[in-house]
């Protein structure tokens, strides 16, 4: 319910507002249109298909699509609108449109689509960048785009050490498959950490030696090292979070560093290139409307407020010179005897 009430305020209040509260003083609203809802409230109040769809049309594409493309979409959107209405009604007969947090809340969203509006219109109208921005950013930018080199290992790694030496006995004894052992454990749920896939046993993927945190470097360091085919003949113990694991992996295959082509990585290019238009088309934006209204900020003049434990010295060194007794000058009573 507390869902439902937020997307009928989000949606529909600033739609309708001006709509619905013109008519919450009892009279019924009068329509033109194909009357798809209504409802009495100190009046009759009805909705129509041609409303309905203009404020379909208002919301962002996601929502349009959700509620424009099926039947069951525009029953729910008038629903939610009828609701609205009802909802706006009861809350200007309390006079909550005179409610001073809700008017300063009205007014900080009414800010924020005027900062909006006004920055679709300076920025981001302007922000068409060309298929020649892209290659000039990916030039720009072309050690962005490297590929490290990648190892891919069939791994069993297991938190018991009496399984991870039977494994590695039938492995290097008796000839049998890391991949067949693999598989074996993965039914039984006890391969953990890379290839631990139940899809995939024992297949890690291709990983680069920042793929993983350092806690497990010497499993990294000797995938690395080893031959094509080559399996580890000590089992390498790792400690990941107090947990100690047992690893045995063959190494499978080995891609060398390479630069990745544009093509490749046009659409992060794309993305990454227009990201960096709009940054520099906004800070040159507000760089213009700073100097032509000769902002001045006087920083030295902001003071840090005291923090807890400065105020919990300044407490303390009180209660400490109130407890030192006050020097007298009268002689005890002794000295007087």
């Amino acid at each position: 319910m507390k869902n439902c009430l937020n997307r009928v305020f989000c949606w529909h209040l600033l739609l309708i507002l001006s709509v619905t509260l013109s008519g919450c003083g009892g009279k019924a609203n009068a329509v033109e249109g194909t009357v798809i809802a209504e409802f009495e409230w100190k009046g009759k109040h009805q909705i129509t298909l041609e409303e309905m769809m203009q404020e379909i049309s208002e919301l962002p594409e996601y929502k349009q699509k959700q509620y424009s493309e099926t039947k069951e979409g525009l029953e729910e959107y008038m629903t939610l609108m009828a609701e609205s209405r009802l909802i706006l009604m009861m809350a200007k007969e309390q006079d909550l449109d005179q409610d001073g947090k809700i008017q300063k809340k009205v007014q900080e969203y009414l800010h924020e689509l005027m900062v909006e509006k006004i920055t679709g219109i300076e920025v981001e109208q302007k922000v068409k960048p060309t298929e020649a921005d892209f290659k000039a950013y990916y030039e720009a930018n072309i050690s962005e785009y490297v590929s490290p080199e990648q190892v891919r290992v069939t791994c069993i790694a297991v938190s018991n050490k009496e399984t991870a030496e039977k494994a590695l006995t039938e492995i290097h004894q008796d000839g049998r498959d890391i991949t067949e052992i693999a598989k074996e454990l993965s039914e039984k749920g006890e391969l953990e950490g890379p290839g631990s896939d139940p899809n995939s046993p024992g297949d890690t993927g291709f990983f680069s030696r920042d793929s993983f945190s350092g806690v497990v470097k010497p499993f990294v360091d000797l995938a690395f090292d080893l031959q094509i085919g080559e399996i580890n003949k000590e089992i390498i113990e790792v400690e990941v979070q107090s947990n100690e694991y047992y690893m045995i992996f063959r190494k499978e295959e080995y891609q060398e560093e390479r630069q990745k082509p544009y093509e490749e990585v046009k659409d992060d290019v794309s993305y990454a290139a227009e990201e960096k238009l709009r940054e520099d088309l906004t800070k040159a934006w507000l760089e213009g409307l700073k100097q032509k209204a000769a902002v001045q900020v006087f920083a030295d003049r902001i003071d840090l407020p005291s923090t807890e434990e400065e105020s919990e010295d300044t407490t303390d060194t009180d209660e400490d010179s109130a407890t030192v007794a006050p020097e007298s000058d009268e002689p005890d009573s002794a000295d007087e005897e």
